[in-house]
């Protein structure tokens, strides 16, 4: 009996050790497992540090296991620049090239190597085949102080106008500027004078959207984000408030105002109504903004809002 007794004090500790054991572990060889997983190869960790040496060394690697890699040989072509090694850049894009890599990439790689061994045509003329395969590279055309003796240039202008096209192809379109007038920091009054709020209008994504950022007075507040929908030529406002509302319209420029009508749900009355807003300059230079919604019972719309805009910025 006592040896049953202890036979099952000897199993229980050893059940006991073992749930202790397998909470450290838990505790402890769950986090050291987890770093040792990386968040990034050491090659695309090695280039985002700058790390040029390391670069070379990393994808080189890369390419020993996989030689059709299709970045290895434009990123030891970048590495090489940065290091300098402008002419072993230069034949190193050449095996990038074969190994398909990112065309325009690569040629506008070439460009800055040429340029950087005083090749200025040949340099412009590496640019302009990058462009013309579709180049996007906006924010190294803006940033990379390599390309500064190209910028007076005619086309270095071209390249970039064609470029920002490509990135933000709402600057091009003359609807998605419709909207503009109401862009800007606004106080936001009543008819009868009383200060209802501030609103933040801003045009953000490249010219695509509009955003608005309301504060009230009296503590609430709600955003909305407008934008042209050039499939069916119409604006189109997607508001959410604090209150719960939501309101979604579309519409478009007419007679000089913004119009629009759609619906506004009450997310927690669950009901949803018609509903309806303009946008109206004065002369004054304020902007009118009427927002009504339709009353079921009585079958006629009821003022939901009446605010005018004054600027507050520089317009």
């Amino acid at each position: 009996m006592v040896l049953k007794r202890l036979d099952s004090y000897l199993y229980l500790g050893a059940v006991v050790a073992y749930v202790g054991a397998a909470a450290t572990c838990l505790a402890v060889c769950a986090p050291v497992a987890a770093q040792d997983v990386p968040f990034a190869d050491p090659a695309s960790l090695a280039f985002e540090q700058g790390r040029w040496e390391d670069v070379i060394t990393e994808n080189r690697l890369i390419l020993e296991g996989n030689p059709e890699d299709r970045l290895g040989w434009l990123r030891i072509a970048q590495a090489e620049r940065e290091l300098g090694r402008h002419e072993t850049a230069l034949a190193t894009l050449e095996q990038a090239l074969a190994a398909s890599a990112p065309e325009a990439m690569v040629h506008l790689e070439r460009a800055r190597n040429l340029l950087a061994l005083g090749q200025t045509s040949e340099a412009l003329a590496a640019l302009e085949e990058s462009n013309h395969i579709g180049l996007r590279a906006r924010t190294l055309l803006e940033e990379a102080s390599d390309l500064d003796p190209l910028r007076g240039t005619a086309g270095f202008q071209q390249v970039y106008r064609d470029v920002r096209a490509r990135v933000f192809p709402c600057e091009g379109m003359p609807a998605a500027d419709d909207f503009d007038f109401w862009l800007g920091r606004w106080e936001v009054r009543l008819p009868d004078g009383s200060l209802a709020g501030h609103n933040n209008i801003t045009k953000r994504d490249g010219g695509c959207t509009i955003h608005e950022q309301w504060e009230a007075v009296a503590g609430s507040s709600g955003t909305s984000v407008n934008f042209y929908l050039p499939s069916r030529e119409q604006w189109r406002q997607v508001w959410v408030g604090s209150g719960a509302t939501l309101i979604d319209m579309t519409g478009g420029l007419i007679d000089g105002e913004m119009r629009m009508e759609g619906t506004i749900e009450y997310s927690n009355q669950n009901r949803v109504l018609a509903f309806r807003g303009t946008w109206t300059r004065t002369v004054d230079g304020r902007i009118r903004q009427r927002l009504e919604e339709f009353d079921l019972a009585g079958q006629s719309w009821r003022l939901w809002f009446d605010g005018f805009h004054r600027r507050l910025d520089a317009p």
